[in-house]
């Protein structure tokens, strides 16, 4: 009896009136499938495929495949046991898909390029430094801010009370069970489609947009996690202080010259353009590279920051993983340029405007052995600020020579400019904000470059400008392709080639240009060996650039964060591979220099590049102890802690 009248009230809700309502999973469904669909189409257009059409479809053939699949569970689930339980389940698998679907959407619009996992893990376990860049993005786009809100908030709201009330499942079991045998029928034909047609036309357009971001994520999770796994058991021996095999130079500590490091932010070798006089926007940099050496093809290991920084002073590979573990406090510093300097009287020293709370700066220049760290902080004015992170650079110029000129000994002066960071703003005095974001970016390297005239004119004036070892170069370049809008995520040359150039008269020759393949690593090497240090036992990963080395050099690089791309350069050759969808391309530089036309690959070829990236990247891979936690006050203003692989700074005043 009790059967019969369920069974006649589940029918009585399937009348006409009510069965066409969709239900809440399927609207979260579908609103994911037009947010992630919507962004790549409208990222799409910028790389001006030959037929629009067919890239629209290739690039959106992957999304619709995952949605499928994920209808077809449900639906599955539901002809087992159509119970409120699993209704309630199936809203929150829908809206997890949909909320990823939005954060890549946004990312995708901002970018040009999908959300990676790995780049969420950083911004979650960051999420203090990350805000600033959110917040400089919404109040740049108001419009798509409100309307991501508005949305959000109505979504959220639905999924709850469709949460806390589920709709009954009112559909028969064999029209559930034909819903699914349709989703799977649809699941074969767009699986295939994506084999088919997955961007044939332009490689990156595929590799950056034909695959589905939320598969990607979940495959993340599981052979992520696990190979970071295996490589954590590895370790690598990091000399620290005092243990590197070197013999010094016998100079006197008052006849050795002052040492100035400047890294320039975002600077790379194309836009510094330093053999055209005419094009170049940099005309102080092209000056003191026909005073010196430049080295003309220099690549960065990892595109980043605090990664360049290990590179440049330690000479070894930076540890290729998305985190900070160049900050995580050391028991002793490492052995390095600043380490070894001081071995034989020198003084260290380090300056930047940007923030010595992103990423815990303090920490990772106490690490490298840095006698006094500088940062935006510091300077307790800010009114120099710029941006989220960048300061007016010209305003340390004024402590750091300070501090160069208080000591008679030899001192090492390491700076980085700021401004060339997004948003690319410059001061008011400099010139106004522009809106084109190409344009002010160039401006921005404009500005860079007249910080490197007031740094060149103020060792002229303290009578220092031919005594002293100085050495420019970029930390990371920046790709402003129109479909990448800006980011570091694709490994293009403009993104891993940077500027090098050594200045020291009566030491290194004028006007000469090393053409062989260089290194970030080869810069603490270079200079130590120019200063007369014996480095043949040290076991440095760089070498000395001004002896050229093989042409068929490798270079590895990476773009930082898990999942991204990573390759190598040999000779004319750069070989990357896209881990998310397995694949490996090769590009001949000379021949191919926009990078848009890959040669073919065998799958034996294939193999070998993945295997010899992989140990690359695993043999870079630095171990700590999770549990371990360490504090620190650091350069009389500075607290840093660090707990594992993570690092915070706070400023005391």
């Amino acid at each position: 009896m009790a059967e019969r009248e369920s069974q006649s009230h589940r029918q009585a809700l399937c009348t006409p009136a009510r069965c066409w309502l969709p239900r809440p999973e399927v609207m979260l469904l579908a609103l994911a499938l037009l947010a992630t669909v919507g962004a790549k189409l409208l990222v799409a257009r910028h790389y001006h495929p030959h037929n629009l059409l067919l890239a629209s479809v290739s690039v959106a053939l992957a999304d619709v495949s995952f949605v499928a699949a994920v209808a077809t569970i449900i639906a599955a689930a539901y002809a087992i046991r159509p119970a409120k339980e699993l209704a309630r389940l199936a809203v929150l698998l829908s809206l997890a898909v949909s909320g990823w679907a939005a954060l890549n959407a946004a990312w995708l619009l901002v970018t040009g390029v999908q959300l990676q996992p790995g780049v969420l893990l950083v911004i979650l376990r960051h999420p203090a430094e990350f805000w600033p860049t959110v917040q400089s993005q919404l109040q740049t786009r108001p419009l798509f801010a409100a309307t991501a809100v508005l949305t959000g908030l109505t979504v959220t709201g639905y999924t709850v009370w469709r949460f806390v009330r589920p709709l009954p499942v009112r559909w028969t079991r064999r029209r559930l069970v034909v819903t699914a045998g349709v989703g799977i029928l649809t699941l074969l034909i767009f699986t295939l489609g994506y084999h088919f047609l997955a961007c044939p036309m332009v490689p990156s357009l595929g590799q950056v947009l034909g695959y589905s971001s939320h598969w990607h994520a979940l495959t993340t999770l599981v052979v992520g996690a696990d190979r970071w796994g295996r490589a954590s058991e590895q370790t690598r021996d990091l000399p620290r202080v005092g243990q590197r095999d070197v013999i010094p130079p016998q100079t006197p500590p008052e006849h050795l010259p002052p040492v100035v490091i400047v890294l320039l932010e975002s600077i790379s070798h194309a836009v510094a353009a330093l053999d055209d006089a005419e094009r170049t926007p940099m005309p102080t940099l092209r000056r003191l590279s026909l005073e010196g050496v430049q080295f003309v093809s220099t690549r960065v290991p990892v595109s980043q920051t605090g990664k360049a920084f290990w590179a440049t002073l330690i000479g070894t590979t930076p540890d290729v993983y998305d985190d900070y573990a160049e900050a995580i406090l050391a028991d002793e510093p490492y052995e390095g340029l600043p380490s070894l300097l001081r071995r034989v009287g020198y003084r260290s020293a380090f300056f930047q405007m940007a923030k010595g709370s992103f990423e815990c700066a303090p920490g990772t220049m106490a690490n490298f052995a840095f006698d006094w760290a500088w940062f935006r902080e510091n300077l307790e004015d800010p009114s120099a600020n710029l941006g989220y992170l960048a300061g007016d650079d010209f305003r340390m110029l004024d402590p750091a020579f300070a501090w160069a000129t208080e000591d008679q000994r030899p001192f090492l002066l390491v700076m980085i400019t700021s401004v060339a960071h997004d948003p690319y703003e410059v001061p008011a005095s400099f010139g106004p904000r522009l809106p084109d974001k190409h344009a002010a970016y160039l401006q921005a390297v404009r500005y860079t470059d007249a910080f490197l005239a007031e740094a060149r004119r103020r060792l002229e004036q303290l009578g220092l400008l031919d005594k002293t070892l100085l050495c420019v170069l970029g930390d990371h370049g920046e790709s402003l392709r129109p479909e990448l809008q800006r980011t570091r995520w694709v490994p293009y040359e403009e993104v891993i080639r940077v500027p090098w150039v050594i200045r020291w008269p009566g030491h290194v020759p004028e006007g000469l240009r090393c053409d062989w393949p260089c290194s970030q690593l080869d810069v603490t090497p270079t200079l130590l060996r120019l200063l007369g240090f014996d480095i043949s036992r040290a076991g440095f990963e760089g070498y000395d650039a001004l002896r050229p080395t093989p042409p068929d050099r490798r270079l590895y690089f990476s773009s930082w964060f898990d999942g991204s791309p990573l390759g190598y350069v040999e000779g004319a050759r750069k070989w990357l591979y896209w881990p998310h969808s397995g694949r490996v391309f090769v590009y001949d530089l000379v021949r191919d220099p926009a990078e848009l036309s890959p040669l073919p690959v065998s799958p034996a070829e294939s193999q070998q590049v993945v295997a010899d990236l992989t140990r690359w990247q695993q043999a870079a891979h630095i171990k700590f102890d999770a549990r371990r936690f360490r504090q620190r006050f650091l350069y009389e203003h500075w607290w840093a802690f660090s707990s594992g692989r993570y690092g915070r700074a706070y400023y005391v005043p």
